[in-house]
């Protein structure tokens, strides 16, 4: 099973996962990191370096994180060298919740290349506008 890892400032890491669970239910293989003011940088790459080794379990790791060039994008980045030949993973930025799930369900029945491209495509195409889609409708 593909781990998951959602990386963001703050708190939404975990609110991610909350939200994911109320949804779709407690998934394994699943982790959460946040960035606070208090945390420095080096602790939080080194934390993530952790996460992602131990939520691998032979296919790989996706990595959500919340903006493209912030801190959890690039130490996800600096964290390449590190794990390179030890651990396959991959970094999507922008998550949104229908990203979280979507992974969740479908990381079972892709590889984990396939699964970025896929989750990749699920964020940009939930992003709506209400009365565009109402208007499309009528």
């Amino acid at each position: 099973m593909i781990g998951l890892l959602i990386m963001t400032h703050g708190e939404l890491a975990k609110g991610y996962l909350s939200a994911s669970e109320l949804i779709s239910g407690k998934a394994e293989n699943i982790d959460s990191l946040g960035l606070f003011h208090e945390t420095s940088i080096e602790d939080f790459k080194e934390a993530a370096a952790e996460k992602i080794q131990m939520l691998d379990q032979g296919e790989g790791v996706l990595v959500f994180c919340d903006i493209f060039g912030a801190s959890p994008y690039n130490v996800t980045a600096q964290n390449y060298h590190l794990l390179k030949g030890k651990v396959n993973y991959r970094s999507v930025t922008g998550v949104n919740l229908p990203m979280v799930i979507e992974a969740i369900c479908s990381r079972e029945t892709m590889e984990l290349d396939q699964l970025a491209q896929y989750i990749q495509t699920v964020g940009k195409e939930g992003i709506k506008e209400l009365f565009e889609t109402m208007e499309r409708k009528d």
